[in-house]
């Protein structure tokens, strides 16, 4: 039986568009627009599209998916009729059973809902930390400013949004448990922490929270695969810099490094391959005996075009230089002074 190119149907009909040739008009914020849903009646936006996923979804009716879904719901007409509107052909034979298929679980490990999800807890998180003082304080603390707050997105779970946005809007509660956003007992796993998210596309794919109570496991992240934290930010350069932790790669976007953060030193090697494209890569460990095994291995495996930086002794990571009043300086000097791709450089300690 025939069958229709659904990826190609969405490449060629950016849904942003084809939405906004109906009528509907479109509100541009950040990397998604918004709109009142023309599926129900409303006085405030409640419809969200995104660009990145070529998806939509409805927050007040929940009216959701791609542009052929779209077109579907708008023109009250079926799949083949909805292929037609959108100057496609509609081989013979072809039905919504047939060509409805998702993206293969290796393509795409989440669905709709999840991105959705994902988008909103990024979205209560950051509004949540922008309340915050004592967040932004310490944030601040750590060397970041507001202009990293608002690149990265970055938030702040009170414990107490979340779960009442996923029931209002009926998302599944079993399904952001799995996620890891709630806890088996229904709260939220976050609170208390500053959120790290990792973006794509504009999109959150992840997230890590940091918890501002040092007497807390200090890191938790996200049950979904873990990602390399900024792989968007260094595709293309030339000179990429590679760290381990999420507070090592805010500050390299503070000082706008081409940066990626591995969140730890045992990443498989298969998610390393992107490096091997890069002509010069920088490692920037944590200064202990684990990173800096981690780093030399890392540089073997490379070759010539991997190169080990180390800080100055007594600077345990990136982050902590970082939060030095010197710390910029210090860096982009020990940069300038990079020995012969593989090799190491040695430093005096810190003043």
């Amino acid at each position: 039986m025939p069958s229709v190119d659904i990826d190609l149907v969405k490449q060629r009909n950016p849904i942003e568009r084809v939405i906004a040739s109906h009528g509907v008009k479109l509100q541009q914020r950040g990397e998604r627009f918004v709109a009142c849903c023309p599926f129900h009646e409303e006085e405030h936006p409640s419809l969200v599209v995104y660009p990145s996923t070529r998806s939509f979804f409805c927050f007040g009716c929940r009216a959701a998916g791609d542009v052929i879904d779209f077109v579907r719901r708008k023109e009250k007409v079926g799949f083949r009729r909805a292929l037609e509107l959108l100057g496609e052909a509609a081989p013979q034979g072809v039905s919504a059973r047939d060509d409805r298929r998702g993206p293969a679980p290796s393509e795409s490990p989440l669905t709709v809902d999840d991105r959705l999800v994902l988008a909103a807890a990024c979205d209560l998180y950051h509004e949540a930390l922008l309340c915050n003082e004592r967040a932004l304080r310490y944030l601040d603390s750590r060397g970041i400013r507001m202009p990293v707050v608002k690149q990265c997105r970055l938030g702040y779970s009170d414990g107490q949004a979340l779960k009442p946005f996923l029931r209002r809007h009926r998302f599944s509660l079993r399904r952001a448990a799995e996620m890891g956003l709630l806890r088996k007992d229904g709260n939220e796993a976050l609170a208390g922490r500053v959120v790290i998210p990792e973006l794509r596309g504009g999109q959150c794919a992840w997230m890590v929270g940091r918890a501002l109570n040092e007497r807390r496991l200090k890191y938790l992240g996200l049950s979904l695969p873990k990602p390399i934290l900024g792989y968007e930010r260094v595709r293309g350069h030339r000179q990429v810099f590679v760290t381990e932790g999420a507070f090592d790669y805010l500050t390299g976007v503070s000082w706008n490094l081409p940066i990626c953060a591995l969140l730890g030193t045992h990443v498989r090697a298969e998610r390393l391959r992107f490096l091997e494209r890069v002509p010069e890569v920088v490692l920037v460990f944590d200064n202990d005996g684990e990173g800096q095994h981690a780093a030399r291995e890392l540089v073997d495996s490379l070759g010539d075009h991997a190169r080990m930086l180390r800080l100055p002794d007594g600077v345990k990571d990136l982050g902590e230089l970082g939060a030095s009043d010197a710390g910029r300086e210090t860096f982009f000097r020990l940069v300038a002074e990079l020995g012969p791709a593989g090799k190491e450089v040695q430093h005096a300690p810190a003043s």
